[in-house]
């Protein structure tokens, strides 16, 4: 089974006050699924929109609710957060306009259980990634972290080998901000449902984005990888310990 598919300074600290170290279900035993949230920053507070499916079972976190209160992660904190038994669902940094991270905790079937998640850039990007706690490979044996660590380094390592005039269109549709030419460096980058398709080729084919990099308005016009993104990266582990950290 795959996955289904800042705030003002007032409501920050509001937010920061009501942070604990544990979230989610009540009746959590050892064992039960499990998504640590870890933030590496030693300044930002860093919050995610946390979604549940509509048919999670009474055991996991918002039973049968969509959208959940917000996960709200201090400076150098790492919250536990137990979704519970059965829990599909996702967790999108930055208030819901970053990186989204889908987890499906209801394996395929008893005694062949795996833990299903992926990683996509549809809403918009955000150094973040998410993996088993224990840094445990994929079932099939590949490395199993998804997201990026540094969005805007990894766009920069594969800027260079763009030429310039491909460069010029791209710092134009305003998901791409830098300079050109042999010299050219990216300063900041940004992605939503609305980006070019473009846009989508450089960030999903180019730089190679571990994460998928929704269409948006283009779907439909499939190039390279971006045809296969939806099942390229879908990670499947036998553990159900999940850790999602924010740099």
């Amino acid at each position: 089974m795959r996955p289904v598919a800042f705030f003002t300074a007032a409501a920050t600290l509001f937010s920061a006050i009501l942070a604990q170290d544990t979230q989610g279900v009540s009746n959590y035993s050892p064992g039960d699924p499990l998504v640590n949230i870890k933030n590496t920053s030693p300044t930002e507070t860093h919050v995610y929109k946390v979604e549940g499916n509509g048919d999670n079972p009474s055991t996991a976190y918002g039973a049968g609710a969509g959208s959940l209160p917000m996960a709200t992660v201090l400076p150098g904190q790492t919250v536990q957060f137990q979704v519970g038994e059965g829990f599909i669902g996702a967790f999108t940094g930055d208030s819901g306009t970053g990186t989204r991270f889908e987890v499906n905790f209801r394996g395929d079937s008893p005694g062949d259980y795996k833990t299903w998640y992926n990683s996509d850039m549809q809403f918009g990007m955000s150094n973040t990634t998410l993996g088993p706690a224990q840094g445990d490979k994929q079932i099939n044996g590949d490395d199993s972290l998804a997201g990026e660590q540094d969005c805007l380094a990894k766009a920069n390592s594969a800027w260079g080998s763009v030429d310039e005039a491909t460069q010029h269109q791209l710092l134009d549709t305003g998901y791409l901000e830098g300079s050109t030419g042999d010299n050219g460096a990216l300063t900041a980058v940004h992605m939503d449902k609305q980006a070019d398709g473009s846009v989508v080729e450089f960030f999903q084919n180019v730089a190679q984005m571990n994460s998928y990099v929704d269409p948006g308005s283009v779907a439909g016009k499939p190039t390279g990888r971006t045809s296969a993104a939806a099942n390229e990266f879908s990670w499947s582990v036998t553990t159900k310990e999940l850790t999602i950290t924010g740099y």
